[in-house]
């Protein structure tokens, strides 16, 4: 499976607020582990080093939940073909090399155009890119993970050479790539969410039973309400599609590699 993850029991997860005032939600009680299988390299698996230095578990520890939520709202910009004239711009080390362009570009040139020029060539350079970045920013050190597709086939990419710990790699893979169907990876999401829900139906049901302490508040009614609506979310997304504006992209592309040439 693409996207794996593991719960920890229900007596591990660690209540929210302070002594006296401690409650779960839908959220909190997805606490766990979970990691991406891209081919023979495992995303989000500490390194040997990190394992020790930070006294990390072997795979990212942290609820579930903001995986699926990063991923489920990906989903539709990942399934959206990138055009082929701008692949060079996100892909591998094609990609980072045009990342460093692009910095050089917007600080060097600032203060030859308006504020609002400059904020218009940023946002359309470098936000179709970001959105296709996992968000990790809560992990620390972050993983750097993108996902994005062509018209066969959807490309997971991760860069973590500079992601550090104690001066070492804090990631087991630190660059590569792996690609997977179209179909495929929409198979690898469906599971993932169902695996996920079905995971959650039975904890439900044993909080519902009164698994927790007396001390943990849970409001019922609204984890139930919360899990139906989590539940019913992949239909929604996985039926829309998003809409890049590609020519503003390209534009913004251009203006930003005359200038690197003119001053190159």
């Amino acid at each position: 499976m693409l996207f794996n993850f593991k719960l920890l029991p229900l007596e591990a997860v660690q209540a929210w607020g302070e002594p006296g005032h401690l409650s779960l939600h839908w959220f909190g009680l997805t606490d766990g582990y979970y990691w991406i299988e891209a081919g023979e390299q495992v995303l989000f698996k500490y390194s040997d080093h990190a394992h020790l230095f930070l006294g990390a578990p072997q795979y990212c520890n942290y609820q579930v939940a903001r995986l699926h939520e990063d991923l489920l709202t990906m989903v539709p910009i990942v399934m959206e073909p990138v055009p082929a004239s701008l692949v060079s711009c996100i892909a591998g080390e094609a990609g980072s090399a045009w990342g460093e362009r692009r910095f050089r570009w917007l600080n060097d040139d600032a203060n030859r155009l308006g504020d609002d020029r400059i904020y218009e060539i940023a946002d359309a350079s470098g936000s179709w890119i970001g959105s296709r970045t996992l968000d990790s920013a809560y992990l620390s050190p972050p993983a750097v993970i993108r996902m994005w597709s062509d018209e066969d086939l959807v490309h997971l990419e991760w860069d973590n050479r500079a992601m550090l710990v104690g001066g070492l790699p804090a990631w087991s893979a630190t660059c590569g790539a792996h690609l997977v169907s179209r179909e495929q990876f929409l198979v690898e999401v469906r599971s993932f969410h169902e695996r996920l829900m079905e995971e959650m139906d039975r904890r439900i049901q044993r909080v519902t039973d009164g698994a927790l302490p007396p001390q943990v508040r849970v409001d019922l009614a609204s984890l139930q309400r919360e899990h139906v609506r989590r539940r019913a979310q992949i239909n929604r997304l996985l039926g829309s599609s998003d809409a890049t504006d590609w020519r503003a992209v390209e534009a913004a592309v251009q203006t930003i590699e005359r200038g690197h040439a003119a001053g190159a």
